[in-house]
């Protein structure tokens, strides 16, 4: 009895292996491909490259990068809408370009995010506000000084419409009554170029794409949104501190994959992003440059998504944002 009873076991264990997804046996045995919804150079853009590195080596299989700009993030996220949903094609889904387009974007951002189903948070950043050495403004009541005074035009700089870098612009602005115009880039990195360079004065950037030029002395930074300062610019004030509680807050970013993509493979990224986020390598490159490494499950990040959109809603009510 024995022996058949052993033989019947292995008979159901290699009946359940043959009967699992290839997905969950095999995945990945191929490159996979990252997508960035913004152009390089940005924050997002950086950190996706650590965790990409990171995944690569948890994974043993290579993961790629590819920037795909354009509509405040909606082109990328449509690549991977309409990619196969077999786990090589994923998308880096900012806070904005998730829970934001949809608001913003009525002809096509709801349809984007329903094709797209969430497997992690993968990081989150607080933002930075800067301005131009040439601006005079060394605080953010200076700053909203400044832009109420007759004659004096301000324009801040973002990385799209929608974007968090435009949304924390604008709720400064309902906060405070500051009178500054919206210049959209199709990213952070081309949007803070221009700061630096001058040709926009003023952006609430990521920390994470913007403390490299805080720290060269190319932009002046006035405060950040973090609920506590930074171990990388520690003389630098949050916005509670200024008096701006209202103001505070992060951005994360989940990674996302295409409808349909088995849960099988969500479930093993999952455990892999779970796994890089717990490296002391991982933690320690992504708050290098002002970010923190974050996993959660796949449902935790579809909640949040729910609740952001949510949230988000009455500040698009309130500033009139429309895109299309």
């Amino acid at each position: 009895m024995g022996v058949v009873r052993s033989i019947v076991s292995a008979v159901a264990v290699l009946a359940a292996v043959a009967g699992a997804p290839a997905g969950a046996q095999d995945y990945p045995d191929r490159p996979v491909r990252i997508i960035v919804p913004f152009p390089a150079g940005g924050g997002t853009d950086a950190l996706s490259r650590i965790l990409a590195e990171r995944l690569e080596n948890q994974l043993q299989q290579k993961f790629f990068v590819e920037n795909v700009s354009g509509a405040g993030g909606n082109i990328g996220a449509n690549r991977i809408a309409q990619s196969e949903p077999d786990g090589y094609s994923l998308l880096i889904g900012p806070m904005g370009v998730v829970s934001v387009n949809p608001l913003i974007y009525r002809n096509t951002g709801t349809s984007i995010v329903d094709r797209l189903v969430p497997v992690s948070i993968v990081f989150e950043t607080g933002h930075i506000i800067i301005v131009n050495p040439a601006v005079d403004a060394r605080t953010l009541a200076d700053l909203t000084s400044l832009s109420k005074r007759p004659g004096r035009a301000l324009n801040f700089a973002s990385g799209g419409i929608g974007t968090s870098t435009h949304l924390y612009a604008e709720l400064f602005k309902v906060l405070t009554g500051a009178s500054m115009t919206h210049v959209p880039y199709r990213g952070n990195g081309p949007a803070l170029l221009d700061v630096v360079a001058g040709h926009a004065q003023v952006m609430f950037d990521q920390i994470a794409s913007a403390s490299e030029q805080v720290r060269a002395g190319k932009v002046r930074a006035l405060a950040v949104t973090t609920p506590a300062r930074l171990d990388i610019l520690p003389d630098l004030p949050t916005v509670a501190e200024v008096g701006m509680p209202q103001l505070a807050g992060t951005s994360w970013t989940m990674l996302m994959a295409p409808q349909g993509t088995p849960d099988a493979v969500i479930q093993k990224l999952n455990q892999a992003i779970t796994a890089v986020v717990a490296e002391q390598a991982t933690r320690r490159k992504m708050e290098a440059i002002g970010a923190s490494a974050r996993a959660s499950s796949a449902a935790e990040a579809a909640a949040l998504l729910r609740s952001e959109l949510e949230r988000w809603r009455p500040v698009v009510a309130a500033t009139g944002i429309q895109a299309n």
